[in-house]
């Protein structure tokens, strides 16, 4: 179950040339970036075979390809093209995977998983001053930590013992 909420999903500058995986409360998705460069979020299931989306290329023509039998499909989620009927073939309109609705802002790729009439950007929180440059911005890499979330916050919260660790 999804609360009416924008998701980040990847930071914009890990998303290069090829397709990403990304697993968010229990769901794969594949996150690539189109022709234009726009990011793209799709179910990462192949609607064919069950292949692995995430596990493809991004191709020239802003598809993401299925690395099983090649199966292309567009931001979408609509397929474009099944090699094994030719180049001329008409595709089914059925032949399709999921697509969210995508925003990219504050450095991160942020999708909507619920009804996608109901995606409305606005309301994807504020950072005021972003893009000042009398502000800086942090991009350190993240760290992944073994451990509750609670420690990490509690570590953060109390100085006192940087000296020691």
């Amino acid at each position: 179950m999804f609360i009416n909420f924008w998701y980040p999903v990847i930071r914009s500058a890990e998303l290069g040339t090829t397709p990403q995986r990304v697993r968010i409360l229990s769901h794969n998705f594949v996150v690539f970036r189109d022709a234009q460069g726009k990011p793209a979020v799709l179910s990462d299931t192949c609607v064919h075979r069950g292949g692995s989306l995430s596990g493809g290329k991004c191709k020239d023509d802003g598809t993401v390809q299925c690395p099983y039998h090649g199966w292309r499909f567009n931001r979408d989620g609509q397929c474009t093209r099944i090699p094994s009927l030719g180049i001329n073939a008409k595709i089914p309109t059925r032949a399709r995977v999921d697509a969210y609705p995508v925003e990219e802002r504050y450095g991160l790729i942020w999708i909507w998983m619920l009804a996608a009439e109901r995606a409305d950007p606005a309301e994807i929180f504020t950072v005021d001053h972003w893009g000042d440059p009398a502000w800086g911005i942090n991009r350190g890499d993240s760290m992944a930590l073994e451990c509750n979330y609670l420690f990490m916050t509690d570590n953060l919260l109390d100085p006192s013992h940087v000296a020691w660790v």
